[in-house]
């Protein structure tokens, strides 16, 4: 979907996941984005883990949300691909636990296929020799998984370091593992087609936006290295 603000891409999860829960199929989504600056804390996180001030962040116009899915905090900016995987996992055969080791096991093909010796991680996620750069949290509800998970593929150190990823979690990105530039679009490619593979869908239908989802202009607040 592009870069999408975190409160239209989680006004389109529920929509979609409402829609799936009607169904008696194995039909699923994945909604793939990237969000503007923000931060978002799931069921483990804390105030505490804010490393910014929540007040001024509010005056730029930076979104602090409080989400049911799992893990903790997590900073989100442009290059970071993050996505909302919403399976029927009951219908599936799958428990939650399941779900949520197969969003980490795909994390760590994509990790390998960019030639990155990546291993799961004690705080759900894939971790390199630098960091962590792959972070899952899912929330699960009227047997449909929702949120689903994160990954740093090239996100400014400053960022990085707006909150605590968990305890003694050093944040990392895709780019800092393999030291050169890497393609948001192949990694995109690469991350259905692993999710696929381990959610067990055979066929796979690729669009571009959604007709529900309504995009909202606001200041851009942008955080750049030199």
């Amino acid at each position: 979907m592009g870069l999408t603000e975190l409160a239209a891409a989680l006004t389109l999860q529920d929509r979609m996941a409402a829609d799936l829960a009607e169904r008696q199929d194995r039909r699923g989504v994945l909604l793939l984005c990237e969000h503007p600056l923000g931060i978002s804390f799931g069921r483990e996180g804390s105030a505490a883990d804010l490393f910014a001030d929540r007040y001024e962040l509010t005056a730029r116009g930076v979104p602090v949300e409080w989400l049911r899915r799992g893990s903790g905090a997590w900073a989100h900016h442009g290059g970071q691909l993050v996505a909302y995987l919403l399976v029927p996992y009951l219908r599936c055969g799958l428990s939650a636990l399941a779900v949520r080791d197969r969003l980490v096991a795909s994390l760590v093909d994509v990790a390998r296929e960019f030639g990155v010796a990546g291993e799961p991680a004690e705080r759900p996620g894939v971790r390199g020799r630098c960091g962590q750069f792959g972070f899952v949290g899912v929330s699960v509800g009227n047997g449909i998984t929702q949120f689903g998970a994160c990954l740093n593929v090239s996100v400014p150190r400053g960022v990085l370091q707006l909150v605590r990823w968990g305890p003694d979690v050093r944040p990392s990105c895709l780019a800092a593992e393999r030291m050169r530039p890497t393609a948001m679009a192949a990694v995109r490619e690469s991350w259905v087609r692993h999710l696929a593979a381990r959610f067990e869908y055979e066929q796979v239908h690729v669009w571009t936006g959604h007709p529900w989802l309504r995009r909202t202009v606001r200041r851009g607040v942008v955080c750049v290295e030199s």
